[in-house]
């Protein structure tokens, strides 16, 4: 495969991902949310709801909550008190995001693979 064009077959997976997912179905705002925490989750961070109000431009915080309130009903994330802090809220992937992230991981590994090359 030639290089120039990894992105757009990794763009084009991804997207082919987020249909069958369920993930297509959330606007483009949820999505940077739900990166967000994904992206906190893969380095073993822990995230709660104030860093994600604080979070790069997610909105003002009405929104911020109501995307959060969105992706936990989805099914995306939970969120539970912090034990070190019982008046915050810390937000994790539920196994459906964890599963939906690792097949996207899995998919754009095979497409880096040197026989794609």
């Amino acid at each position: 495969m030639e290089k120039s064009n990894l992105i757009f077959r990794i763009n084009q997976l991804v997207r082919a991902i987020e249909q069958t997912s369920g993930l297509g179905d959330l606007d483009i705002s949820a999505r940077a949310i739900l990166n967000f925490i994904g992206e906190a989750d893969a380095q073993s961070k822990s995230l709660n709801v104030s860093d994600v109000v604080k979070g790069p431009g997610f909105g003002t915080a009405p929104t911020v909550y109501a995307r959060l309130a969105e992706l936990e009903q989805a099914g995306w994330i939970k969120s539970e008190p912090d034990p070190h802090d019982g008046r915050a809220k810390r937000l994790t992937l539920t196994p459906l995001a964890k599963r939906t992230y690792a097949r996207m991981s899995a998919d754009a590994r095979k497409l880096l693979s040197p026989k794609n090359a």
